[in-house]
């Protein structure tokens, strides 16, 4: 098999890889990163106050329909004891109404906790927010600034890929196919030398299996290496 042309593909793709390196080191690439975590991280927050301001609100509504229920009822006994003579019946009626505003003290409490907590989260929700528009402003700079530093590598990339694209159709789908396969999962280079001296993969330096070395006897011989999966080839000796 005539495998001159993904060798020379593989090379010139090389290039575009290094490009693409570049991108994803570049400082613009980590601010914009950085500036979109805060983005996320600030995002994130906001919605889980929400969450627990909703809750709390909830509660509290519930605590003050309650004390408002047991403050009805308090107004029930409002000159019953006028008209009561018996004093076990008076004494029975005192505590029934002692009961009802220890009831409503203690709800009183924890309606005022609770409404301490809702305030915290207001502030907290107003930090997080404040954070969040700063981080936006970031992210929205950021990506201005590695928005610029892509496109003044597109000549490049796109003078490549027109080089790529013009070897490409004379190099068999299969073989296009395996490339592509390997480059994707970064296992680059994807074709290297068969090293038949010493009967192993040039690139992961392990031995190679019978079966496959049956595959790779002549030049232009092509195998997959059974260890690290990248396709061999057999060179022409220099």
């Amino acid at each position: 098999m005539n495998i001159d042309k993904i060798l020379e593909y593989q090379k010139i793709d090389q290039e575009l890889i290094s490009l693409e390196n570049e991108v994803v080191k570049s400082k613009e690439r980590q601010n914009l990163a950085v500036a979109k975590s805060r983005l996320d991280a600030a995002t994130e927050t906001i919605g889980k106050l929400n969450v627990e301001a909703a809750d709390l609100l909830a509660v509290y509504a519930s605590m003050r329909s309650k004390i408002d229920a047991l403050k009805a009822e308090l107004d029930e006994f409002d000159g019953i004891l006028d008209d009561v003579q018996d004093a076990t019946e008076a004494d029975h009626y005192l505590k029934m109404v002692a009961n009802i505003a220890d009831k409503i003290n203690s709800l009183e409490k924890e309606a005022n906790s609770t409404s301490e907590k809702i305030k915290q989260v207001n502030d907290n929700y107003k930090k997080t927010w404040e954070a969040g528009v700063k981080a936006n402003e970031l992210c929205k700079a950021a990506k201005v600034e590695y928005d610029a530093f892509v496109k003044k590598l597109q000549p490049q990339v796109a003078q490549i890929k027109a080089q790529l694209n013009a070897l490409k159709a004379d190099i068999p789908e299969k073989i296009m196919t395996a490339y592509v396969s390997l480059r994707t999962a970064k296992k680059m280079p994807a074709f290297v030398p068969y090293d038949g001296e010493h009967e192993i993969c040039s690139r992961c330096r392990m031995e190679i299996d019978n079966n496959t070395k049956s595959k790779l006897r002549n030049v232009g011989d092509v195998a997959e290496c059974p260890n690290c999966r990248r396709i061999l080839f057999v060179e022409e000796k220099k």
